[in-house]
């Protein structure tokens, strides 16, 4: 039987969430109430060769999908309700949701940063930071014992039985 109890691994993945997801709540309010991107230091000519015109999709993407999605992971992360309309967009049915989606959140993070790459031309050492920070939260997802605490169990009539 897999032992349920927190491990110190799944409390670091949750501060890792709750401290990216205040940082991206934090730059996408930001960039959609200026979107000159000069609260953020940020120069428009940053945004040349981009779809954009200004940091307010931007900024709403970095809100919505790197920012308020990650912020209400971290309540599912640390006491696995069962949300099973939640379970529409997990790939990995054998485990828990939140557990998928954090993946899905270190990969969109990566991606961010690579796109900033492309459309910018070089990293500054912010994009550098937060890159690393995306794979930090991949790496520690991926961490056996935390694979393992958010693997699913299917109850039977008489047996829980552990998904392989």
């Amino acid at each position: 039987m897999i032992s349920r109890s927190k491990k110190p691994e799944i409390y670091f993945l949750v501060l890792l969430v709750a401290i990216e997801s205040v940082a991206a709540l934090y730059g996408g309010i930001s960039m959609i109430t200026d979107p000159s991107g000069s609260s953020l230091q940020f120069e428009m000519k940053l945004l040349q060769g981009s779809v954009f015109n200004s940091y307010i999709i931007p900024g709403l993407i970095l809100f919505l999908l790197l920012g308020l999605m990650p912020f209400i992971l971290v309540y599912p992360l640390l006491f696995k309700p069962k949300w099973p309309l939640m379970d529409v967009l997990n790939v990995y049915s054998g485990y828990y949701w939140a557990w998928t989606y954090t993946l899905y959140t270190a990969i969109m993070l990566i991606i961010w940063t690579d796109i900033q790459f492309l459309i910018i031309g070089s990293a500054s050492n912010m994009q550098s930071i937060i890159g690393l920070y995306g794979v930090l939260i991949l790496i520690v997802t991926l961490i056996p014992r935390v694979r393992r605490y958010y693997k699913v169990q299917r109850q039977t009539r008489h047996h829980t039985i552990v998904q392989k």
